[in-house]
């Protein structure tokens, strides 16, 4: 059978929200594909079948339909982010000697580790460009040291080129190798690029002053909202979902921010008010509920739909590539 047609957003939020609670059986584990949803992984497949429990009132069994092209179309249609899973990454191959390894800062180490993986660099190019010798000189043989001592040989080289450091660590961590030297070199370097560019902006902008605080008279011409409108939308959503979530990104205010959060969520028209007519009026399955991120995004020139956002949405914690 084929995945249901009407399994939409909403339901696979919510499956991703029972995972999150109560874990992924070891048999229904990721093989060759993740989703990648605020910050975390899951088994397409998976999520899927229990996206069916919200639809339709049942869980679909994983051997019912086809995981890669005909899952990740469906996830990917509604908005959300596939990432392909590499083969296992050959196991490290630990060279003894140390002289190299032990010569350089973590800071140059990690550079080499990186360039290497996500590059595939050379090993006299890293000499050169790293380390800041005569390759001619010096023939690759101090980064080639660091390399062999950690256990990255030919076999290593450029093994995550064009992906991202979110979706190397994730398959180094959960292999059934030890990566651990390499992970935290990893980890290392994103936290260094972070730490530069925030370094940037703020020797940018330092020492710049703004004179606010003065006071102003603005006379505006507006169109008359009706809040109870709005009240009423947020309540009909609430008894139709049993919570308050934006339809794009899926975020519950509450879950995120506690008792602060609770029933806040924005109230979106999905006919803007400048575009009405004299008269014309507005009933509460015309208004969207939408945080407030998802909502200025909408609402940019030219204006989309929720559903156009939720197409164009990607959700991912760091793109280093």
């Amino acid at each position: 059978m084929s995945i249901p047609k009407n399994i939409n957003r909403e339901h696979i939020v919510k499956a991703i929200r029972y995972i999150d609670e109560h874990g992924v059986p070891s048999k229904n584990e990721s093989t060759k594909y993740n989703l990648h949803f605020n910050n975390k992984t899951y088994p397409p497949k998976y999520v899927v079948s229990k996206a069916n429990i919200y639809a339709n009132g049942r869980e679909l069994d994983v051997s019912d339909f086809s995981g890669g092209v005909e899952t990740n179309s469906v996830l990917q249609g509604l908005g959300f982010e596939i990432i392909q899973l590499y083969d296992e990454v050959p196991p490290l191959e630990p060279k003894l000697r140390a002289r190299e390894y032990e010569s350089y800062s973590d800071a140059v180490r990690d550079r080499i580790v990186f360039d290497y993986l996500f590059n595939s660099q050379t090993h006299r190019w890293l000499d050169e460009h790293i380390i800041g010798l005569n390759a001619d000189e010096s023939r690759g043989y101090q980064a080639m040291g660091i390399l062999h001592y950690i256990g990255l040989r030919d076999k290593h080289k450029g093994i995550f080129k064009g992906s991202t450091v979110l979706t190397a660590l994730d398959q180094l961590r959960n292999s059934k190798y030890d990566f651990s030297v390499v992970t935290a070199s990893l980890e290392r370097t994103a936290g260094d690029f972070n730490s530069t560019s925030k370094k940037t902006v703020d020797a940018e902008f330092e020492k710049k002053e703004y004179e606010e605080g003065k006071e102003l008279l603005r006379l505006h011409k507006v169109r008359e909202r009706d809040p109870k409108l709005i009240k009423d939308a947020k309540k009909r959503f609430k008894k139709s979902h049993g919570e308050l979530f934006c339809e794009a990104c899926g975020i519950n205010f509450e879950k995120v921010y506690g008792e602060r959060g609770k029933d806040f969520i924005e109230g979106h028209h999905k006919k803007p008010v400048s575009e009405m007519k004299e008269g014309e009026t507005t009933k509460v399955e015309d208004i969207g509920m939408l945080c407030s991120n998802c909502h200025r995004m909408i609402h940019r020139i030219p204006m989309i739909s929720i559903e156009e956002l939720k197409k164009s949405l990607r959700i991912c914690w760091m793109g280093i590539s």
